[in-house]
């Protein structure tokens, strides 16, 4: 019996994300692959390449040091009563995002190389698909995307710290997941596939941080 109401969210996310990847793989993958390749000297394709690098999860995971240090500082000149604790809970909160992209990046990385399914320039350039299972480094292997995964899980967790943000994150979760796919360095369902695992991941990481009294909302 499954009595964890995150682990029960997970596995049924899990049946439609598999569907929706299913299908993809199936009808879109690749006919969208080719389109994108048709147009990627267009100034749409030029601009998602830049937006593209917010996936870099060195961002997000300088952000959170930096927030870090920034509460231990404010805490070591405050001698309010309650300025501990404050401190504890925003490093707390920091820590979350930290440890949930950490632990769905090396989930995602090892999924690639099991599976080692071909990225789109493979199949566009050298007519080279399907899986090769631990037979192709990490940077041709497509599926699932690690900077979905890692945007998704930088915005999540920004989303559940600072609830205030939450659709602003989750947009720019979408459009820069999506930009993996306009600028052609992903199939549709590799950034799927990275989105579910960072939201799995981080709803399991979030559910143990609260088992343990780390609250995750109004952290900064």
């Amino acid at each position: 019996m499954i009595r964890s109401r995150e682990m029960r969210t997970v596995l049924i996310g899990l049946v439609p994300t598999a569907l929706v990847v299913t299908a993809l793989i199936i009808w879109v993958d690749q006919p969208l692959a080719a389109y994108m390749a048709q147009h990627s000297e267009t100034p749409l394709v030029a601009t998602f390449r830049i937006i593209t690098f917010l996936a870099n999860g060195t961002i997000w995971y300088s952000l959170a040091l930096f927030s870090i240090a920034f509460a231990w500082n404010k805490a070591r000149h405050d001698e309010s009563p309650g300025a501990q604790m404050q401190m504890r809970r925003v490093v707390r909160a920091w820590l979350f995002m930290i440890v949930s992209m950490a632990i769905s990046g090396l989930l995602v990385n090892a999924l690639k190389i099991a599976i080692g399914r071909a990225r789109p320039k493979l199949f566009l350039y050298e007519n080279v698909v399907g899986l090769a299972p631990f037979a192709r480094t990490l940077e041709d292997c497509s599926f699932p995307s690690g900077h979905s995964q890692s945007i998704w899980a930088a915005m999540l967790a920004l989303a559940w710290i600072l609830p205030y943000g939450r659709n602003a994150f989750i947009a720019v979760a979408v459009i820069v997941a999506a930009s993996r796919v306009i600028i052609g360095t992903h199939y549709a369902s590799d950034v799927v596939a990275g989105a579910y695992l960072a939201f799995a991941v981080g709803l399991l990481v979030r559910r143990w941080f609260i088992r343990t009294d780390v609250y995750l909302t109004s952290a900064a």
